[in-house]
C-alpha cells in the first residue's frame, strides 16, 4: 500500500462522467460496453488537437480469422515498427478511440505504429483476439525487416502484447520481438491480490465487473489454463523481450503488475518499471487533460526510445 492520494485532476475529470452506473457490467450489452467507452473517451478527449504525423493509412492483414483492419502511422523516417493493441477488457475500444494514443507514440518516439483493430467479445471468443494479434505482428514484421519490431498496448491491449511475446519465443519460424510496452496490462485472474482489496473504492471498474470480463475472456474453454490467455500462468519468463512495465498506483492491478515485472527481471529480462502512485487505471487517456497523466506519457515515450537505442545493432 502506498499513501499518495490520486490526483485532483483525474478525480476532476472522473466527475465529468456523472455517478458510477448502478448496472454491472454482466448486465449490459457488449454495444452498450463499447458506447458506454466511446463517451469516456470523448470527454477525455475534449478539445484535444490532433496529434500530426507524416501519413496515416488504414489496410487490412489477412489473418487465420478474416481481414483484420490495421491504421499504420507512418513517420518520415521510422526508427523502428510498433504494433499497438488497444485496451478495454477485450469487449471495447478500437483503432478510433485510441487514435490520440498512437498519434502520440509515432511521434514522439519515431514509430511506424501499427494499430489494430482485433476481434473482441462476446462475439468473437478466445483466441479470437489473440489470434488477429499475433497475425498482426506476423504481418508488421515484414513492413521493416531491419528495424526493431515492438508489441505494445494498455489494459487488455497489455495483455495481449505479453501474450504475443510468449507466442513469439515459444514457436517455430515466429517473428523475432525486439520489446514488449506494457501499460497497466491484465496479467492474471487473482482476484485476492492485495491491490483488489486496497483500490476497491479507486475505480469506477468493480472488482465484480473485473471478475466478468476476466471470466468472458480466460474461462472460456480455449483459454482455460492458457499463458497465451494471461501471462502469469507462464511458468518461465525466460527468453523474452525487454520489457517497459507502467503501472498505475491505484488500480485493481497493480500488484500483478509489480510481480510480472519481478519476474521477468528474475528471469534475467531488462524491465524498465514505470510506476506513477497518483495515477489510476487508464490514464493513457487521460493524457490530453491531465497533466500528470501527460508526464507519464513522456515517461512511457522516453523509456521505449530507451529501449530501442540500447538493442544490439
Amino acid at each position: 500500500m502506498h499513501n499518495t492520494p490520486i490526483d485532483p485532476d483525474v478525480t476532476a475529470l472522473l466527475d465529468e462522467l456523472g455517478p458510477s452506473s448502478p448496472v454491472a457490467a454482466a448486465d449490459l450489452t457488449g454495444e452498450e460496453l463499447r458506447q458506454g467507452a466511446r463517451d469516456a473517451i470523448a470527454v477525455f478527449t475534449r478539445g484535444a488537437a490532433p496529434i500530426p504525423v507524416h501519413r496515416v493509412t488504414d489496410e487490412f492483414v489477412q489473418g487465420r480469422g478474416g481481414k483484420i483492419p490495421v491504421r499504420l502511422y507512418h513517420p518520415e523516417t521510422p526508427t523502428s515498427v510498433m504494433v499497438y493493441l488497444h485496451g478495454g477488457a477485450w469487449i471495447t475500444g478500437g483503432i478510433d478511440t485510441h487514435d490520440l494514443v498512437t498519434r502520440r507514440l509515432s511521434r514522439d518516439t519515431g514509430a511506424l505504429v501499427v494499430s489494430v483493430d482485433y476481434r473482441m467479445l462476446p462475439e468473437h471468443p478466445f483466441p479470437a483476439p489473440f489470434d488477429d494479434a499475433y497475425d498482426a505482428v506476423v504481418w508488421a514484421r515484414s513492413l521493416h525487416p531491419g528495424l526493431p519490431l515492438l508489441v505494445a498496448g494498455d489494459s487488455a491491449g497489455g495483455t495481449l502484447s505479453a501474450c504475443v511475446a510468449l507466442r513469439a519465443r515459444d514457436g517455430v519460424d515466429s517473428p523475432r520481438i525486439d520489446g514488449q510496452v506494457l501499460v497497466y496490462p491484465g496479467i492474471d485472474d487473482d482476484l485476492d491480490a492485495p491491490s483488489m482489496r486496497e483500490c476497491r473504492d479507486c475505480s469506477r471498474t468493480s472488482v465484480e465487473d473485473l471478475r466478468f470480463f476476466l471470466h468472458q475472456y480466460a474461462s472460456h474453454e480455449a483459454a482455460a489454463g492458457s499463458a497465451y490467455a494471461l501471462p502469469g500462468r507462464a511458468a518461465s519468463l525466460t527468453g523474452l523481450p525487454p520489457a517497459v512495465v507502467a503501472v498505475a498506483g491505484h488500480d485493481l492491478l497493480r500488484s500483478s503488475e509489480k510481480e510480472y515485472a519481478r519476474r521477468l527481471q528474475d528471469d534475467g529480462v531488462s524491465v524498465t518499471l514505470l510506476f506513477d502512485p497518483e495515477l489510476v487505471h487508464s490514464w493513457i487517456d487521460f493524457a490530453p487533460r491531465v497533466p500528470a497523466a501527460d508526464r507519464a506519457f513522456t515517461r512511457l515515450t522516453d523509456a521505449v526510445n530507451d529501449l530501442v537505442r540500447r538493442l544490439p545493432a
